[in-house]
């Protein structure tokens, strides 16, 4: 295989030295696994004229990406949001320096927000950073805006030097949620360094500045102290910007715990994930040559146990790759069955009109209940608590006709059955290893939905599609003005939004007879997105005029808030963008 080697006789000195440092830092980083907000280091060892450092795989998504998608939402991180990622990560990058250790590169893409519990964790440690810096201050690794001058000019680099990175990325959230005027990223150290030496203002403009009346003015504070370009007027370390952070008033949102089945499914999933799940393989290769954890003279005395326990370990792997799906796919198959049996009784008891446009064999087609006609009050009041501008002016929406909705969101049986068929452009989702069967399809964009529902009017010869926005709320409601059809809170019993997505049904009926309308996936609908309800249609048809590039998601889902699963939550959304958290669910328009 091929090998890396310095390109010059001239580089090797630099090229040995940072690959001593990269060693000798990940040897510490390997035995340093004591907080959850720190990426874990698992091995280290040299091959092909380089060396690797095996670290943990952490699925979740990046804070780059989160602000993203929250601030094109309209929904911008507010002070708990900032302080639930900062506050953990903060405790974690202050053992790290009390390691003697420096990260060197925070910024948002490398702060990985956890799938499983939400929790912030820092990834992508520069271990050989500062000795390749030593040779060539131009090779040494930075994001411009988030390196403070001593890394791109002179000084001493020191815990300090990641407090300016940190009050970097909080200075970012603050910024996102300003007009497009303002800049959407930190200035980069030189030439704000080139204005103060010239006596011009800061060409990066405060936090003070950009978070008044979003953030409080004590956390405004330390993101500026932070952000001071001399290091000897700069917070020093974790330990004093986090009192600064506590004791600025704010109120920390802590970090929601792993639920105890989340736990159980990874714990099921382990041997699976020893060999390689498709999308993981993506972001992860495994090196041509991996070497046992010990030192070169250890190594050859044994080699022969090494090979007996990576034997074991494969087998495990083989085992666990073929047995634990086939017991888990048993095991709900049987959990569905008595669900079956509890939904048909619950629906006899609450006299909905069921019914499917298939035999109750056949698994290709989806349960459809009838929705009455009626009227109802869409919106949410300005007293509703984690009420969002773009959920009003309440107003009047009467429905004169009944229509049929989805019993359940669209699962991967039944799209796999589209895909299978020649329809939905035969595209199959990715299903993060969570399980296909009867949990809700996800990865699908807004004409992927298009595309089964036309499907599946072509199959059944009836007219299905999407709901409108005001369809989708009026069966939400299901004739209630409470923020959920259960009532003004929720738990985790009532919905998920904890754990990843859970086989549809797993929850109780509303009063229409519809399930999982909270939690669970966002649900696309057929609307155009609008920042305001003035002009829309008061008859229940879809709105198809404002920005159709973005359409609209409702529901919440397993990743979100509770207060994103309220009846009135409207999500603004990028018609292209997949996502682990995006369904669909479908209608069918009734004959007269």
């Amino acid at each position: 295989g091929a090998s890396v080697h310095p390109r010059s006789a001239a580089c090797r000195a630099g090229y040995e030295d940072g690959l001593r440092r990269f060693r000798d830092e990940a040897r510490a980083l390997i035995e340093f696994q004591s907080h959850p907000s720190i990426v874990s280091c698992r091995d280290f060892f040299r091959a092909n004229g380089t060396a690797y450092l095996v670290m943990e795989h952490e699925e979740g998504l990046p804070l780059s990406e989160l602000l993203r998608r929250r601030e094109e939402a309209g929904r911008p991180f507010d002070e708990a949001d900032l302080l639930a990622v900062m506050v953990p990560l903060l405790e974690g990058l202050r053992q790290v320096h009390e390691a003697g250790m420096l990260h060197r590169d925070i910024k948002p893409g490398n702060i990985l927000v956890r799938r499983s519990d939400e929790r912030p964790v820092l990834i992508d440690f520069g271990a050989a950073k500062q000795g390749v810096a030593e040779h060539s201050k131009s090779l040494a690794p930075y994001t411009e805006g988030y390196a403070a001058w001593e890394q791109v000019g002179e000084g001493k680099l020191g815990p300090w030097t990641d407090v300016y990175a940190v009050g970097a990325v909080m200075w970012r959230v603050a910024a996102g949620g300003n007009p497009p005027w303002a800049p959407p990223h930190p200035v980069k150290v030189e030439k704000r360094a080139n204005a103060a030496m010239r006596g011009e203002a800061d060409p990066m403009p405060s936090a003070r500045e950009l978070g008044a009346g979003r953030f409080s003015p004590g956390v405004l504070d330390a993101i500026d102290r932070c952000l001071k370009l001399n290091e000897k007027e700069r917070v020093r370390d974790c330990g004093e910007l986090l009192g600064l952070l506590r004791g600025s008033g704010a109120v920390e949102k802590a970090p929601a715990a792993a639920p105890p089945r989340a736990v159980e499914r990874r714990a099921a999933h382990t041997a699976a994930e020893a060999v390689g799940q498709e999308s993981r393989q993506e972001q992860r290769k495994a090196p041509e040559a991996v070497l046992p954890k010990t030192t070169p003279q250890a190594r050859s005395g044994k080699r022969q146990r090494g090979m007996l326990t990576a034997a074991g370990v494969v087998l495990a792997a083989v085992v666990g790759w073929f047995v634990l799906p086939m017991w888990q796919e048993a095991r709900e198959k049987r959990e569905q069955e008595a669900r079956l049996v509890k939904m048909r009784e619950e629906r006899e008891a609450a006299g909905v009109e069921w019914f499917r446009d298939c035999e109750e064999w056949e698994r290709w087609c989806p349960d459809m209940v009838v929705v009455p006609a009626g009227s109802f009050l869409m919106g949410s009041p300005e007293s509703e608590e984690g009420r969002y501008g773009d959920e009003g002016p309440q107003h009047r929406v009467t429905i004169r006709t009944p229509f049929a909705a989805g019993v359940y969101e669209v699962t991967f049986e039944e799209w796999d059955a589209c895909a299978a068929a020649g329809g939905c452009d035969g595209y199959r989702p990715k299903d993060y290893g969570w399980g296909r069967g009867r949990r809700p399809v996800i990865d699908v964009i807004w004409e992927d939905a298009q595309a089964y529902v036309r499907w599946l009017s072509r199959k059944t010869e009836e007219e299905y599609r999407l709901l409108s926005e005001a369809e989708w709320e009026y069966a939400a409601r299901a004739g209630t003005t409470t923020r959920y059809s259960f009532g003004d809170e929720i738990t985790p019993s009532d919905a998920n939004y904890g754990e990843e997505t859970q086989p549809v049904g797993s929850y109780r009926a509303n009063g229409f007879g519809l399930y999982d309308m909270h939690g669970n996936v966002y649900e696309w609908v057929q609307d155009c997105y609008n920042d305001s309800y003035g002009g829309a249609p008061n008859n229940g048809e879809a709105w198809e005029r404002g920005e159709c590039s973005r359409r609209v998601l409702r529901g919440g889902s397993w990743l979100g808030r509770p207060g994103y699963l309220r009846s009135a939550n409207r999500l603004r959304y990028r018609t292209g963008d997949r996502d682990f958290i995006v369904g669909f669910r479908v209608a069918r328009t009734l004959a007269p």
